[in-house]
């Protein structure tokens, strides 16, 4: 509101006095207000901050944070003996970087954890949290005078206190200083294991006065654990995001579908451009992941649409179309995969294939719910489509000898699903001290491998490809060839390519909660390609209860 605007003006006055920005003094002798660039924070009535891309588009309260921040001390404080009296938790938030050695930087991303405790959207913080009481202090960059010049006004440590709802302000020059008036004994940075699925580790903060203090070794593993498994459970705010981008991610995917009825010829990539279009109006200025835009036989390549193949083909009249993006938003990311006939219409291979697939996302939908291994899940999906791909008359023979030869990896050569949230593969999906190399059974990249519970947030993507090599493969063997109708699989291959359905789900008390609301049954894609309305909403999600 108009109140909490104007005493957030007065707030910064007295920074902007303090910071001797002369262009602010000047601009009020000429009665126009200080220029503030922070139009993505706002506050309400009760002079709470919150972000919002503007009119019509989510708000996030920084409150989230807080939460955040309160909930992940309280499990560090419960770790009895790990964790000092006196430690205290030292953040680096991301940086742009440029591209090559030009003077241009590629596109800022927060980093996921510093997103999560704070908040920020400006490179180059730290963030300290202390864990005896959650106090968190953000320490801001010295900007030299000339960014205003380039980049806007330098905003002073009151319009970031006020903004991101934290305890202390201080410069990142006073690093040393902040920490010993939070009595840091020792420091727990995020040094733990590597990233479950990048195989990649943060660097370790550098700050000026780093040296004076002690980093816990054994408390930074147990740091890195914790926040792990707190991201992993979703905080009712986090469950308001996430639907938001499914909802946007939503509507994008039904305009793409209608747009790409009849129109073959088309390059892939004028998918992407509408989904991107559709989502900014929305004010999702962000895609969480590289978007894949296949067609045809282009469709079994899992992660098309990379820079070497930029989803610039042409889309043959009559191929499938699949389309796997995902909108963003406050750092949070929708994964939605949709396939399609460009026709608007299911050949009859085309229905045997995507009625298979189908068939197994509902059979996993049906019974996610808190306990359950997702291990198994993934079995269910792998025998699932077995059985009706047997029916549509590719495989032959029983599904027990079908699984135990390993029949699907040659043809779902990816896992079931993965965590979701602040990346589009979240972390935690496996259990602290459990990794997926443990389970020599399971031979295709499983991301999720452990029992879900509640608040949960993954994605369940079962799919059927026509991979080239992995065929290859399958009929060179005899144990696998046998179970193959070779003939059938021809058919198939020519006028598939590869199908997967994704589908967002939180798993609740009970089951789970559908997130993505997009046309998925054969009739419900059919009539929107011809035109019938299609009401995107969460009152419209599909909701299970598990046995």
């Amino acid at each position: 509101g108009g109140e909490a605007r104007l005493a957030l003006r007065r707030a910064c006055a007295s920074g902007w006095r303090a910071l001797a920005m002369e262009p602010f003094a000047v601009a009020k002798k000429g009665n126009l207000d200080p220029l503030v660039t922070g139009g993505t924070v706002s506050w309400d009535r009760r002079r709470q901050p919150y972000f919002s891309m503007g009119e019509g588009t989510l708000q996030v309260p920084m409150s989230m944070h807080a939460a955040n921040r309160s909930r992940l001390c309280e499990r560090l404080r419960a770790s009895k003996g790990d964790i000092g009296d006196n430690a205290v938790i030292v953040l680096q938030g991301g940086s742009e970087l440029p591209i090559y050695d030009t003077d241009t930087q590629w596109d800022f991303k927060q980093e996921s954890n510093f997103q999560y405790l704070f908040g920020v959207k400006e490179p180059d913080c730290l963030g300290f949290l202390r864990v005896s009481d959650a106090k968190a202090v953000l320490l801001v960059p010295v900007l030299a005078e000339e960014y205003q010049k380039w980049v806007g006004p330098i905003k002073p440590p009151a319009w970031f206190h006020s903004a991101y709802a934290v305890d202390e302000v201080a410069r990142i020059d006073q690093a040393k200083a902040v920490l010993e008036s939070l009595g840091a004994k020792e420091l727990l940075v995020l040094q733990g294991d590597e990233n479950r699925d990048s195989g990649l580790r943060l660097p370790e903060p550098e700050f000026e006065g780093k040296a004076s203090f002690t980093i816990s070794k054994k408390g930074s593993q147990v740091l890195w654990d914790t926040i792990n498994e707190c991201r992993v459970v979703k905080s009712e705010d986090e469950l308001r995001v996430l639907q938001y981008v499914n909802d946007v991610s939503s509507r994008a995917h039904v305009e793409v579908m209608r747009v790409s009825k009849g129109l073959g010829g088309q390059r892939e990539h004028l998918a992407e451009a509408t989904f991107k279009y559709q989502s900014m109006l929305r004010g999702c200025f962000r895609v969480g992941y590289s978007c894949i835009c296949g067609s045809g036989r282009r469709n079994a390549i899992l992660h098309y649409g990379h820079t070497a193949e930029p989803n610039s083909e042409s889309v043959m009249p009559g191929s499938m179309r699949l389309l796997d993006m995902g909108a963003e938003y406050h750092g949070y990311t929708a994964d939605v995969t949709c396939s399609f006939p460009v026709s608007g219409r299911f050949s009859e291979p085309q229905r045997a294939v995507y009625g298979a697939v189908w068939a197994a996302t509902v059979a996993v939908e049906e019974r996610l719910k808190p306990g359950v291994n997702y291990k198994d899940m993934h079995r269910l999906a792998q025998r699932t489509m077995l059985e009706k791909m047997k029916e549509a008359g590719m495989f032959r023979g029983g599904v027990d000898e079908m699984m135990a030869a390993g029949i699907m990896s040659y043809f779902m050569p990816h896992g079931l699903g993965h965590n979701l949230g602040l990346d589009v593969h979240d972390v935690g999906g496996y259990a602290p001290g459990v990794f997926k190399k443990d389970d020599p059974t399971i031979k295709e990249n499983l991301r999720l491998g452990r029992e879900l519970v509640e608040g949960q947030v993954l994605t369940v993507e079962p799919g059927f490809y026509f991979v080239d090599y992995l065929i290859e493969q399958a009929m060179a063997e005899p144990t696998v060839s046998a179970f193959i109708d070779s003939k059938r699989m021809y058919e198939l291959w020519a006028a598939v390519g590869g199908v997967r359905i994704e589908d967002d789900v939180v798993v609740t008390k009970t089951g789970c909660r559908v997130l993505t609301c997009v046309p998925r049954a054969i009739e419900e894609i059919e009539a929107v390609m011809a035109g019938q309305e299609w009401t995107v909403s969460p009152s419209c999600c599909r909701s299970y209860t598990a046995e």
